[in-house]
């Protein structure tokens, strides 16, 4: 089946960087973009199995950005997690209104972020 790609979108540099090492580190395909143009361009040439996105940025809203991909025919059923430093509960409360397919909060350190994700890929992906 091959290592499952995930597709990172946050408008720091070094917290993407981090998120970035830390999945890689699991095992995982990551490609990170820090602006919606990079994100855009990388969906068109590449497929993700799981998109994760910030929901702050100055460009868009990871809110935002999940409405229009669940809307989309070629990204509707690429699972998107929601990734912010919001508490659980805005998360929860969020991700359940724009149609995300889950919500991991920052506070919870990088050290958490992989097995977080490994839970997400487990209960979304297979």
């Amino acid at each position: 089946m091959g290592r499952q790609k995930i597709l990172l979108i946050d408008d720091s540099e070094i917290t993407l960087a981090l998120e970035k090492a830390a999945l890689e580190q699991r095992g995982y395909d990551v490609r990170a973009t820090s602006t919606l143009l990079e994100f855009e361009t990388t969906l068109k040439g590449w497929q993700p199995d799981l998109i994760l996105t910030d929901i702050h940025m100055p460009e868009a809203k990871g809110t935002d950005i999940c409405r229009t991909l669940k809307n989309e025919y070629n990204t509707q059923s690429i699972p998107i997690v929601l990734f912010s430093s919001l508490s659980e509960e805005e998360l929860a409360k969020l991700a359940e209104q724009v149609g995300a397919d889950g919500y991991l909060s920052k506070a919870q350190g990088l050290d958490a972020l992989g097995e977080k994700v490994d839970e997400l890929v487990e209960s979304i992906l297979w």
